[in-house]
């Protein structure tokens, strides 16, 4: 049985690629919805050939698309059009991450396709919205993140800007995207009524910045790159005798777990405010004691004394943590192609109402015959000429960009 969950018995047509958009129908797929990714006939997902691969499946295909049915499309063809539409009939959201002005020339705009179904619900994911100078421009997650201002926070403090290790920009369009079409959802059980959801990538990241925006709105400064310590408070990452180490707030407790009582009274740091003029003193103290012992030593120390901390791992330490173990955050599944293969749990777990076997991720147009046939109704000898249709005008694309 493939998953049963709160989201059972919705269907979302998937025009998705690359990273947002997928990752957050991904979260919808894990809750339980059918997803119909429709993928570009002849080439699929955009990401579809990005290395490393496992036996031509690439790592984000393996990543962002389990619970999704696979179905090549080609949409400039009125056969592959109105396939698309004869799956609007009978589906609940049609997601997109197209940048603005693209699902309109597809002819699968909300306008559009409220005609066909009149309570469908359309989700759309831009880089900066469907309106306003920036709105036909390229947006990938970087480029997103320089924009907002995310990427002036990361690096050492006094150097340059610096590209943090997750995707940020796509991972909270993805998320935020996901949340407003189970919003649109609810609110269509009420009334009965579809609705267009619209997410762009920058408002997102500027969303999860709130925090340094009202910094800026206060101070009327802009928060400079912070390093591996946060700009205010002793918190962040600190090295030890065999690797680093993160603390959280734990003043004045640390003082007395690293044996440094001292501290406390010393006119330097005896108040909140001089800790903070004399911060960096105060840093350099603490990690000079703490490059003493080993990792594992001072987070049992920590344990003892209350001290908020934590090891800092690689990707292959993480899989071995007992809590990870614990909440089971690795999930497995048996591949078409590549055989049993491990994924990243969802992190949205509703006790006793998500149950039954992921499905893996989908290879190109692994659905094709199954979505035409079961949910459309579709004769082989239909499937056939849509087939034909796709292939005759995939050739002339390709002829014509080769004049």
């Amino acid at each position: 049985m493939t998953i049963q969950g709160p989201l059972s018995g919705v269907r979302i047509i998937d025009l998705s690629q690359a990273h947002a958009g997928p990752y957050g129908s991904q979260l919808l797929g894990d809750l339980g919805a059918d997803i119909i990714k429709i993928e570009a006939y002849g080439r699929g997902d955009m990401l579809r050939g990005v290395k490393p691969d496992n036996k031509g499946e690439s790592y984000y295909i393996l990543a962002l698309n389990r619970n999704k049915k696979s179905i090549a499309l080609n949409l400039r063809t009125e056969s592959g059009k109105q396939a698309f539409y004869d799956l609007v009939k009978v589906s609940d959201v049609i997601y997109d991450n197209f940048r603005a002005g693209v699902i309109e020339r597809l002819g699968a705009d909300y306008e559009t396709v409220k005609k066909i179904n009149p309570d469908i619900i359309c989700a759309s994911i831009t880089g900066y919205g469907q309106s306003g100078p920036y709105k036909i421009k390229g947006a990938f997650d970087d480029i997103v993140q320089g924009i907002a201002g995310a990427l002036s926070l990361c690096g050492e403090p006094g150097g340059g800007p610096m590209r943090p290790g997750l995707p940020i920009a796509d991972l909270a369009g993805g998320f935020f995207c996901a949340m407003g079409v189970v919003v649109a959802l609810y609110e269509k059980q009420k009334s009965g009524k579809g609705s267009k959801v619209e997410v762009s990538l920058i408002d997102s990241t500027m969303s999860l910045m709130s925090n340094h925006f009202q910094n800026y709105f206060l101070s009327g400064k802009p928060p400079q790159p912070q390093g591996k310590r946060h700009p205010n408070v002793i918190i962040g990452a600190f090295a030890t005798k065999d690797g680093y180490i993160t603390l959280g707030p734990s003043w004045p407790g640390l003082a007395t777990a690293i044996d440094k009582e001292w501290l406390l009274t010393d006119p330097r740091f005896d108040t909140n405010n001089k800790r903070n003029e004399n911060k960096n003193e105060l840093e350099k103290i603490i990690e000079e004691t703490l490059l003493e012992k080993n990792t594992e030593e001072w987070l049992e120390l920590f344990d003892k004394h209350d001290i908020v901390g934590g090891p800092i791992y690689t990707l292959d330490q993480v899989l071995e943590d007992p809590q990870v173990v614990h909440n089971k955050n690795v999930i497995h599944m048996d591949h078409p192609v590549c055989g049993p293969m491990r994924a990243i749990a969802s992190p949205i777990r509703i006790k006793d109402q998500i149950t039954g076997d992921h499905l893996p991720p989908a290879t190109y147009n692994q659905h094709g015959n199954e979505v035409l046939k079961d949910i459309l109704g579709y004769s082989d000898e239909k499937i056939a000429a849509l087939e034909k249709d796709a292939e005759e005008q995939a050739m002339k694309t390709e002829k014509r960009a080769n004049i």
